[in-house]
């Protein structure tokens, strides 16, 4: 694999003007902190309508700053989804179905942080890497920023307090970085049995980092630093003990497609992909997805104690009036929503994010706005180095969201193409399709006749009805096949 070589600036930076790289160039720009949850839906957020979860701390950050109800990631995996975000492109669009393509970027000096880094800012990441293939892709990382606190494979939630993942300096021996935790260091574990001062990633480690980076950084260079938590991905048990028994007498808001009705009206294919016995085994008893529920809450919760804190670090040293925070997902999840279980299949529950950005920059009499437009995990990379003043390298295919954030207008997507064509051996079901304001349009192109399904998010919004067989609607549903064709064309084109 062919790693980034920092000294290096990309062809499009060197074409910039002379001066927009001068060291007062550079200090003026703003910092940005980049914040990435795993696995959460756009509706676990109390600024998104949910009536029982507890986010005071992003709830405030989105009445302080601009919330995006319709924000959606172009496929529903994790590492995908990361990949994506840091391309600004579609991942999937490359005509393969091997994952190793599809979440390694092709042109690394070209992705965000490099662009970041190249041209003056000071850039770290803290947490969930899960980018490219094993050591290879972690080691990419790793030559990606200054600093780095990155965890291999998915993560853990606890880790001994002198684990050498939470002790390693992050800069200057960033090469030897691992989990030193019994019993397999870095490979997957659930709770902290065994552990003599176990502490948490989320609530006690995203902090502890973040305060080192600062510590370490260049301060006459902005900074860039991306924070991915390890929730709400399961297991949904791992959260803090204080907080364990949060939401345990609250009623939890099941959601209404989570029924055995509406599992059962599902294709059979999908009922036997990937995390389909879960789901269907969860809308059977409804107590057992409540406490479920409440688990993953209780995740979202401990997130968002660690936002108010990070904030709050900002605060200290004086750096929260120049620094833009992004808080956003790489995929939803489903909660039973239709007998299912994980990600992966185009539902809304799936494929849906939360969305909040704040910019101090921005005048008090323009904050606390909610936003429509239909915006992407492949809008981000476009969008940070918009706010950073570097042009967009030509592999990008997002669009720079900035000018709405704080009430500007722009010319924006009807529509979006979303595509999944990872198998896992044959465990999912691989799909493609276009959402637009109204319609969702799905293919399901490995079944044989291929599956098509046709939902009016309008008066349908928990795609429940499917009108594909519906002739009142066939002019739609040509118009959406022609346009799904249009996009795969284009986007393979691009690649």
């Amino acid at each position: 694999m062919n790693l980034l070589v920092v000294s290096v600036l990309p062809a499009f930076l060197l074409a910039l003007p002379w001066d927009v790289c001068t060291a007062d160039a550079v200090r003026a720009k703003p910092n940005i902190l980049f914040l990435l949850t795993d696995d959460q839906r756009w509706d676990t957020l109390g600024c998104m309508g949910n009536p029982v979860i507890q986010t005071p701390n992003i709830d405030h950050l989105a009445a302080q700053g601009t919330l995006f109800r319709n924000a959606f990631v172009t496929a529903s995996v994790c590492s995908v989804s990361r990949a994506a975000i840091l391309a600004g492109a579609y991942p999937c669009s490359r005509g393969t179905k091997d994952l190793a393509k599809m979440v390694t970027p092709k042109e690394v000096s070209a992705i965000y942080p490099a662009v970041l880094r190249a041209g003056g800012y000071d850039t770290g990441y803290i947490g969930k890497w899960d980018v490219g293939v094993g050591e290879d892709g972690f080691h990419m990382g790793m030559n990606l920023f200054d600093y780095w606190a990155g965890d291999r494979f998915h993560g853990n939630y606890w880790h001994e307090a002198d684990c050498q993942l939470v002790t390693n300096d992050g800069r200057q021996s960033k090469s030897e970085i691992k989990c030193t935790c019994p019993p397999d260091g870095s490979m997957p574990r659930t709770g902290s049995a065994g552990m003599n001062h176990p502490i948490h990633f989320d609530r006690d480690i995203v902090p502890i980092k973040m305060r080192q980076f600062l510590a370490g950084r260049d301060k006459a260079k902005p900074f860039f630093l991306a924070i991915a938590f390890r929730g709400p991905k399961d297991p949904w048990s791992d959260c803090p003990k204080d907080v364990a028994g949060l939401y345990a007498s609250i009623a939890m808001p099941i959601p209404a497609t989570a029924t055995m009705a509406d599992a059962m009206r599902q294709p059979a294919f999908l009922r036997a992909s990937m995390g389909g016995d879960t789901g269907f085994s969860q809308v059977s008893n409804p107590a057992t997805l409540a406490d479920e529920l409440r688990k993953n809450y209780r995740l979202v919760s401990t997130i968002d104690t660690t936002v108010g804190e990070l904030r709050r670090i900002l605060v200290e040293q004086g750096l929260d009036s120049n620094t833009i925070i992004v808080f956003t997902s790489d995929n939803g999840h489903f909660h039973g929503d239709h007998g299912f279980w994980g990600k992966w299949l185009p539902y809304e529950e799936s494929i849906r994010v939360p969305l909040v950005v704040f910019d101090p920059r921005v005048p008090a009499d323009r904050r606390g706005l909610t936003r429509t437009e239909m915006v992407l995990n492949v809008d981000l990379a476009p969008t940070i180095l918009a706010w950073s003043g570097f042009p967009v390298p030509a592999t990008m295919q997002g669009r720079n969201f900035a000018p709405l954030v704080g009430g500007g207008s722009l010319p924006w997507r009807e529509d979006f193409y979303h595509e999944f064509t990872w198998t896992a051996e044959g465990r999912i079901e691989p799909s493609e399709g276009i959402r637009s304001a109204r319609w969702k349009y799905i293919r399901y192109p490995s079944q044989k006749p291929v599956v098509e399904q046709l939902f009016d998010l309008q008066k349908d919004p928990g795609e429940t009805t499917d009108l594909i067989a519906d002739p009142a609607h066939s002019t739609m549903l040509d118009s959406l096949r022609a346009k799904l064709e249009a996009y795969r064309l284009g986007l393979s084109a691009a690649n």
